[in-house]
């Protein structure tokens, strides 16, 4: 295992639903990425593909403000890693309770990874490849 530290790996995924019949429900359950009625779900399993956090909420919702609506910070301790694909926009929320974001690099101004970079994001992305499977068995 190469990401020992790491507590728990998030992600996020969207279900879509039967369109509600009032309105405002209507409004609160719409995603425009799925273009559709949704919940959104945030699914979060241990390193070894245990799933041990599951928080849903309406499909409107961004994935930041439902990692922060679903309390999970509550259940961390400090020094402790999550890990999360790289649109998760959550570092500063995890470094307010203490604790730190893993997720894949960025290219930034390169065009290229170097050895390393690129060694390590595939290894993320190995790891990354179970918390979707935890979402498929869902």
């Amino acid at each position: 295992m190469h990401f020992k530290d790491v507590r728990i790996i998030v992600d996020c995924t969207e279900f879509t639903i039967q369109k509600p019949s009032s309105p405002k429900e209507q409004q609160m359950t719409f995603s425009c990425y799925k273009n559709a009625n949704t919940l959104k779900g945030m699914i979060g399993i241990t390193s070894n593909g245990a799933i041990n956090f599951i928080s849903l909420y309406c499909g409107s919702i961004s994935d930041k403000q439902l990692f922060i609506k679903s309390k999970l910070m509550d259940l961390l301790e400090p020094n402790d890693v999550v890990m999360a694909d790289k649109g998760s926009l959550i570092e500063t929320e995890l470094a307010s309770v203490g604790c730190k974001l893993q997720c894949p690099a960025f290219l930034r101004d390169k065009i290229q990874f170097d050895i390393s970079e690129m060694v390590s994001n595939c290894r993320l992305s190995n790891v990354r490849v179970t918390v979707e499977r935890a979402i498929g068995r869902i």
